[in-house]
């Protein structure tokens, strides 16, 4: 009879003569990376794209030659909007000369001479317009458009973004202002600035105008542009008549 109980195996004696080879243990497999949806990369992969700057050439021309017309706020917003999209990307004052490589941003002066903003809208690529809920704004800014379609560029006028200004002085005219613009040019995009006060760091107001621009600027054609912008000629004078377009011409 056993004297180990059932199930019970007796250990075997180790062989201590012979030679024990070393094995050593396996090294841990690492963990598999975790699997994300198909749905997910796609989506980070399209943020990324559309975080990239992009290169895109032209001049656009912001510019109203009735003052106090918040073109000079229209002009740095937009460049603050343009500047992290696109490469490149200068803010100009619009006087003298300057080289038209990479994207320029012209705030123009509010000159009724127009000695500036005609002498470059033969080279212009996107009018940019502010008019406010103001009279003497919209009809300084209709003026500007004739005299672009008279002498040679309707396809400034058409393409033209006009940035209606609501500052609720008139809020019917700011309404008339949109519609007879709105049969005229491409796009009008409304601004709310309540009281004329501009925030100083509110950007979302603005990224429709930032986005409208950007897009408009993708979809230009490549033509020949001068390096450098022409020198001033004396038969781009010409008046405004504020008989016919109110005062802009004596404030």
């Amino acid at each position: 009879m056993s004297e180990h109980p059932p199930g019970y195996e007796a250990e075997q004696p180790v062989d201590l003569s012979r030679p024990v080879a070393y094995q050593p243990l396996p090294a841990p497999e690492p963990p598999a990376p975790a699997r994300r949806p198909e749905g997910r990369k796609e989506k980070q992969k399209k943020a990324t794209e559309e975080a990239a700057p992009e290169a895109v050439y032209g001049l656009v021309t912001v510019a109203n030659v009735q003052p106090r017309t918040f073109k000079s706020t229209v002009a740095r917003k937009l460049y603050a909007g343009l500047e992290p999209r696109h490469v490149n990307v200068r803010l100009w004052n619009g006087v003298g000369t300057i080289r038209l490589d990479g994207l320029v941003v012209a705030d123009m002066p509010a000159d009724p001479h127009g000695t500036d903003w005609r002498r470059q809208s033969w080279t212009t690529d996107q009018l940019v317009l502010p008019i406010p809920d103001d009279l003497h704004a919209a009809r300084a800014a209709w003026w500007m458009l004739d005299r672009l379609a008279a002498e040679g560029r309707p396809d400034l006028v058409s393409t033209a973004i006009v940035v209606g200004i609501q500052t609720g002085a008139h809020r019917m005219l700011g309404r008339k202002i949109a519609k007879t613009f709105g049969e005229r040019t491409a796009e009008v995009i409304r601004v709310k600035l309540p009281g004329g006060i501009v925030p100083a760091d509110d950007e979302a107001r603005w990224d429709p105008l930032v986005t409208a621009v950007s897009h408009a600027l993708k979809q230009l054609s490549s033509r020949s542009r001068p390096a450098m912008l022409p020198p001033r000629t004396p038969n781009q004078v010409v008046q405004l008549d504020s008989r016919r377009h109110g005062k802009a011409a004596n404030q």
